[in-house]
């Protein structure tokens, strides 16, 4: 499995993140495409492709004729979504038992290990974006795995911020678990971890 390049897109949405779940970015705080441009020390194209995916998310908002603005979810609207997500994308899982190729889960443990050994939380964060994806794209039904591919992406930017602020060596241990259990015999043992996995995201998130 090979990794792709973090564009600077990508680069400019993780630092918005940080700085919005950390405080810096205050809630209703006008965002600038020029000024943060400057800030990144890059072009305001991916700055505005970052804003965009932002505005996708719910993080934040478009104020007419003034850009955008940080709009940031209370705690309980953060646990209701990975509550849901925690709840339905085992469902997947259960439906995609079986469907998943097994040299695929090898990429994925292979490329957990080389991110666990170099500790790049950005690559490990980039193969459970790959895990989660794999899941969905397995399921057979496919408007469940579309409800799964939404609320991946919009818990995705306290996912993010999890993986680079949290136990990063415990995140590498239920990843690790998680990939055995869907290479193993228990279904039901692979959508509890799963499960789990989830709900310990909104955790480390919401107890900020």
């Amino acid at each position: 499995m090979v990794l792709k390049k973090v564009s600077l897109a990508e680069l400019a949405y993780r630092e918005l993140v940080r700085a919005m779940i950390d405080g810096s970015l205050a809630a209703g705080e006008r965002l600038a495409e020029e000024q943060l441009a400057e800030r990144f020390g890059i072009s305001r194209t991916p700055v505005r492709e970052a804003l965009r995916r932002l505005n996708e998310e719910g993080l934040v908002e478009t104020v007419p004729r003034c850009g955008f603005r940080v709009c940031r979810p209370e705690p309980a609207e953060i646990e209701a979504l990975f509550d849901c997500r925690a709840r339905i994308e085992p469902l997947a899982l259960e439906l995609a038992w079986g469907k998943i190729p097994a040299d695929r889960l090898r990429e994925l443990a292979w490329a957990l290990e080389q991110a666990e050994r170099s500790s790049d939380r950005a690559d490990a964060l980039e193969v459970d974006e790959a895990l989660h994806g794999t899941i969905a794209e397995s399921c057979p039904n496919r408007p469940l795995a579309e409800i799964v591919e939404r609320l991946i992406r919009r818990t995705a930017p306290f996912r993010n911020w999890r993986g680079f602020e949290g136990d990063c060596g415990g995140l590498f241990q239920e990843r690790r678990e998680l990939i055995q259990a869907l290479a193993g015999n228990s279904a039901a043992r692979a959508m509890e971890l799963l499960a789990a996995h989830i709900r310990r995201g909104a955790a480390a998130v919401t107890r900020k």
